[in-house]
């Protein structure tokens, strides 16, 4: 496959360079992530006053993304036979259109249905970015994954105060059709500037700076990788490493201001805990490089277990901007790490496939996880016991990082 044959001639940008890759990537889950979680919960009490649907009705909305994981695998066998341009468009278009009939709505399985559409698209940004980034950069793959993935958080500290203005300015409805139009452009942008670099070394002749790999067909089976116990241990972590993000992050406004602080001070604690979320991710990245991404989790997560502990109760209210911080910092690692780990137990020749299967585990998290969380606010008018219960499974992941053993010789 030639250079030449892998360019558009309608694309303005020539993405001949891995960064190109690496900034769809980051816009993707900026848009799939920022609208999925950090935005949730600006739409509840409207959806509540004019619906009347109950806190838990809403959340259950959020288990569907269980529901995306499941196709993981075939989404990513599809990624590694055919590359993930295509997959990573189609779904961002599915969930600007899942946004655009928001405002329609009449029933609450409308928005079961819709909210069913969105999450799928979330396989569609977590999948590839292990194989892209494998691919296109093999020297400086932690930090280069940390700022690809940057955009979970980065959606975090920028679309709340842009949608949340929207909102209370000029409706609900105004608030959908704005991240509509956001998801329908980062849709565009995916088409036209995400590759893989071709199979020679033209990328290189015609200048890239990517620094392409030889590693695009080392790594192990499917088959074999479900024989391996690494497969199974990454199925715990990833349930314990997501559970945070997927039961915690959409309470998190409405569980500050239940402990006292005032909802503005609320909503700037959560943009701090998004915005050291991106520094997470590169500190990590570059931690893992140095000392493993399996010595760097055992730290992430031992830091996250000390931070949820102190945000559970605030009876001290400056401590929200110490836990907040490391909060972010701790929870932000793990998409780095996770993916890391991938690359450095399985390899990149099935990554995106073998990802896929990891990410079952992560169906308890955003399965359960958010109904959960709205039985106990339900019944307790709190969400600590939640907290507390978060805690102890991080725990358990330590014990199942620590097990996964030294990093086996795959080349």
């Amino acid at each position: 496959m030639s250079y030449r044959k892998e360019t558009s001639p309608f694309n303005p940008f020539r993405p001949s360079n891995g960064w190109w890759s690496v900034s769809v990537c980051f816009s993707a889950a900026t848009v799939l992530l920022g609208f999925g979680t950090y935005t949730f919960s600006l739409f509840s009490t409207a959806l509540t006053e004019e619906y009347g649907w109950t806190r838990t009705q809403i959340n259950i909305s959020l288990s569907f993304s269980a529901f995306g994981l499941l196709v993981g695998p075939l989404v990513g066998r599809v990624i590694d036979k055919r590359g993930p341009r295509i997959v990573m468009t189609l779904f961002l278009l599915l969930t600007s259109i899942s946004f655009l009939l928001r405002p329609m709505m009449t029933e609450v399985w409308h928005w079961y249905a819709l909210s069913f559409i969105q999450f799928i698209g979330l396989t569609s940004v977590m999948t590839p970015v292990g194989r892209v980034v494998g691919l296109w950069f093999s020297k400086n793959r932690g930090r280069v994954i940390g700022i690809s993935m940057m955009g979970n958080n980065f959606g975090g500290v920028i679309m709340p105060a842009a949608i949340g203005f929207i909102v209370s300015s000029h409706g609900w409805h105004n608030g959908y059709y704005a991240q509509a139009i956001i998801t329908a452009i980062a849709a565009g942008f995916t088409f036209i500037a995400l590759r893989e670099p071709p199979l020679e070394n033209d990328a290189i002749k015609a200048g890239s700076s990517a620094q392409i790999g030889n590693n695009r067909s080392k790594g192990v089976s499917v088959h074999t990788a479900f024989r391996s116990k690494h497969l199974y241990l990454t199925l715990l972590i990833f349930m314990v490493g997501s559970l945070p993000f997927a039961a915690l992050i959409p309470q998190l406004i409405a569980h500050y201001v239940n402990e006292g602080i005032s909802l503005t001070k609320s909503t700037m604690a959560l943009s701090l805990l998004a915005s050291s979320g991106m520094a997470g991710k590169i500190i990590f990245g570059f931690m893992a490089e140095k000392i493993t991404a399996r010595t760097s989790m055992l730290i992430s997560f031992s830091g996250l277990s000390i931070a949820l502990l102190l945000a559970s109760n605030l009876s001290i209210p400056t401590m929200v901007w110490i836990c907040s911080p490391l909060w972010g910092i701790c929870m932000g690692s793990f998409g780095t790490l996770s993916t890391m780990i991938l690359q450095d137990y399985f390899g990149i020749k099935n990554l995106a496939s073998i990802a896929g299967i990891s990410n079952y585990g992560t169906l308890v998290s955003f399965g359960v996880g958010p109904v959960v969380a709205g039985l106990i606010y339900d019944s307790t008018d709190s969400y600590r016991i939640l907290f507390y219960m978060t805690v102890l499974l991080l725990i358990t992941g330590l014990v199942a990082v620590k097990s996964l053993g030294a990093k086996p010789n795959l080349y």
